[in-house]
């Protein structure tokens, strides 16, 4: 009985840390550790982001099945971090199935952020990023309150819808009118800048940066899955922008403008990293650590387009550097680099050349919106060849350095 209850919990750990936002690779190597801590043999484990299979046989001689129907996965880095210690803590001394419920029960019971805290998250991250994207003073004011209601949609309609693609395209559609509205009111006076910034809040990258670990790790059905999530996301997030623009009009077609003072830039990269880790539950010092990060990857980037203005080249190293930063910080911090990386990566993620497709296919200018799309292309796979790089470095290269010098 006990093995059966030992076998249960390591699956619910496992689906845990899948709703937390953990890569699937991480999720199956953590539940074959667990496993073989508490000598069980002969172990089979199959996790994809919506389910969990393990066929063991345990210390006696009896071959268990257990499975898990995984419902619900979001982001929360401080119950992915809490949960990543507890399985090195569950490794190294195999507690009774008692203490390891305890445990589990005490992460999940564990209080979130305060609501207030939630929503200071979403100003610092939305107006940051408006500021970041060269938003006027009227106008990061607009980001601020538009990333208020946005804060508000997410935490009323994520109880009731699941669906990204309905849930993004409901949220963001709200959120496009309130900016248009408000600009038409003459509260604001860049449409496309505010919503550039305030859209970040939707576009975190996770799924993206989960999906390509995935594949690099030959998790081939969980890397797609997680991809294909992210991408059914941004086409809501798409849809929703371009209905208020279709029917109400107004926008900008002015080519993405980054804000021209580098170190108004890096500040607001620094604050809207600091909304970003709150946002995704981040506690600690791990939240400068965070904000370091975006700072680190923009400063990178900028450098890398000097010496070569190529979006791409710029987003490729801008990547790689928040990649091989986030397995720095794992390391020092003794948590998942997930939670680095994901933050880290935030100002290259492409909302403007988004938005500005949208735009461009809804004004009928296609050849503008096809210059975007191309853009959105290009940044994605810069973003996801930086991240594969260090990824490959990670866990061929090093390692065997390691080995050899030991």
């Amino acid at each position: 009985m006990e093995s059966v209850n030992i076998l249960g919990l390591i699956l619910d750990i496992g689906a845990e840390l899948i709703k937390s936002g953990a890569e699937t690779h991480r999720v199956e190597d953590s539940l074959y550790r667990l496993c073989a801590a508490y000598r069980f043999t002969d172990c089979n484990i199959w996790v994809v982001p919506s389910n969990i299979q393990a066929t063991v046989t345990a210390p006696d001689g009896t071959i268990l099945t257990q499975i898990r129907h995984v419902r619900g996965a979001g982001v929360n880095f401080d119950r992915l971090d809490r949960l990543n210690a507890l399985c090195r803590h569950a490794c190294a001394d195999t507690p009774s199935s008692e203490d390891l419920s305890a445990a589990l029960n005490g992460i999940i019971a564990r209080k979130p952020l305060p609501i207030w805290l939630q929503y200071v998250a979403g100003v610092l991250a939305g107006a940051g990023f408006g500021v970041f994207f060269h938003c006027d003073v009227m106008d990061a004011l607009v980001a601020a309150c538009a990333s208020l209601l946005i804060t508000f949609l997410v935490r009323m309609l994520s109880k009731r819808e699941s669906n990204p693609l309905i849930l993004n395209f409901l949220i963001s559609l709200l959120g496009e009118l309130f900016i248009l509205l408000s600009v038409r009111f003459g509260f604001g006076h860049h449409i496309g800048y505010i919503t550039i910034g305030v859209v970040m809040l939707l576009i975190s990258g996770l799924g993206t940066t989960n999906g390509v670990r995935d594949l690099v790790h030959l998790d081939t059905l969980s890397g797609v899955m997680n991809i294909t999530v992210s991408f059914i996301g941004a086409v809501g997030i798409a849809l929703g922008i371009a209905l208020p623009l279709l029917l109400l009009g107004g926008g900008e077609s002015d080519a993405l403008s980054i804000n021209p003072n580098p170190v108004l830039a890096l500040f607001s990269c620094a604050a809207a990293g600091v909304g970003f880790a709150l946002w995704f539950g981040v506690r600690g010092y791990k939240i400068l650590s965070c904000a370091l990060g975006a700072v680190l990857t923009w400063g990178i980037y900028l450098l890398a387009h000097w010496l070569l203005p190529s979006v791409f080249f710029a987003t490729l190293l801008g990547s790689a550097a928040s990649a091989l930063f986030a397995q720095i910080m794992a390391r020092v911090h003794k948590a998942p680099a997930t939670i680095f990386q994901t933050i880290s990566a935030i100002p290259l993620i492409p909302g403007a050349s988004l938005y500005y497709m949208m735009y461009g296919f809804v004004t009928s200018d296609y050849t503008f919106a096809l210059e975007r799309g191309v853009s959105l292309v290009l940044t994605c796979f810069g973003i996801v060849l930086g991240f594969m790089v260090i990824e490959v470095l990670n866990k061929y290269i090093w390692p065997s350095a390691r080995k050899k010098h030991a």
